[in-house]
């Protein structure tokens, strides 16, 4: 019997170029169920900082309660050889406020460090009643589903991963790899696509040249089954070379290849 499509997330780094609250118009048009969003200002990205500003701040959760998206992982929350630890608990502070779930990135080489710096990012996260995912990416610290599932374990049951097909993939990775990982670990899943040879400039691809979703050849249809019905299904497919048209085009785009891969699937 073929699985039914789930509602989708729209995880803001598809849409890199364009603030929050463009973000949330979009994929609410285009019919997506949830949005994942950056809170503090990245270079990459335009967003305004929602922690300093209120009035932005106020304009998202509006934009939020009126479309009833939900909002999928909040980014970000980098930790590296010394994590600006005021910041980070302001946003976890504030991811809780959205009802969203932080998502940790591991850049810290130094594993003991950084493994200190996992269980105080936990414990504040805790402490805000805000749920919390690790997500594995191989040019980080955590390099691999298999890796992040160990210092998971380590922090407790109530921390998750979060798996980015890309990630898997340029780790040297296989889906057999996810069906390993306990599936109540398994709480936010990154949809995309792309060549098996990576290319020479992989944080380029990672951060503005994936392919979406079934355009590529990860056979994700492979990985659809593995997937647990609780986990939030995001697309994460940032391309400059889908970066014309309107913010509503392009979200439709990335609706569309989200809806067609489950459906030939």
């Amino acid at each position: 019997m073929k699985r039914a499509a789930p509602s989708f997330c729209l995880d803001h780094l598809s849409l890199v170029d364009l603030d929050a609250l463009t973000v949330i118009e979009a994929a609410a048009q285009a019919g997506f169920a949830a949005v994942s969003l950056f809170v503090t200002p990245v270079p990459i990205s335009p967003t305004p900082d929602l922690l300093a500003d209120k009035s932005a701040r106020a304009a998202v959760a509006d934009a939020l309660r009126c479309s009833g998206l939900r909002v999928g992982i909040v980014e970000p929350f980098m930790l590296d050889e010394e994590p600006d630890w005021h910041l980070l608990e302001r946003s976890a502070e504030l991811a809780a406020e959205l009802g969203g779930t932080v998502n940790i990135l591991g850049l810290d080489e130094d594993h003991a460090r950084l493994r200190e710096s996992l269980a105080r990012m936990v414990d504040i996260c805790r402490k805000a009643d805000v749920p919390a995912v690790i997500e594995a990416y191989p040019l980080s610290a955590i390099h691999s589903p298999a890796q992040a599932l160990e210092f998971a374990r380590a922090l407790g049951p109530e921390v998750g991963l979060c798996i980015d097909t890309l990630h898997v993939i340029r780790s040297g990775g296989h889906w057999d790899d996810i069906a390993a990982l306990p599936p109540e670990r398994i709480r936010h899943v990154q949809l995309n696509d792309g060549p098996l040879q990576a290319p020479q400039d992989r944080v380029n691809e990672a951060v503005f040249d994936r392919q979406l979703p079934g355009q590529g050849d990860f056979n994700l249809k492979a990985l659809l089954p593995i997937l647990p019905d609780h986990a939030t299904i995001a697309v994460e497919a940032p391309s400059r070379a889908q970066s014309k048209g309107s913010p509503h085009e392009r979200a439709d785009i990335l609706m569309q290849s989200m809806r067609d891969l489950y459906a030939a699937s």
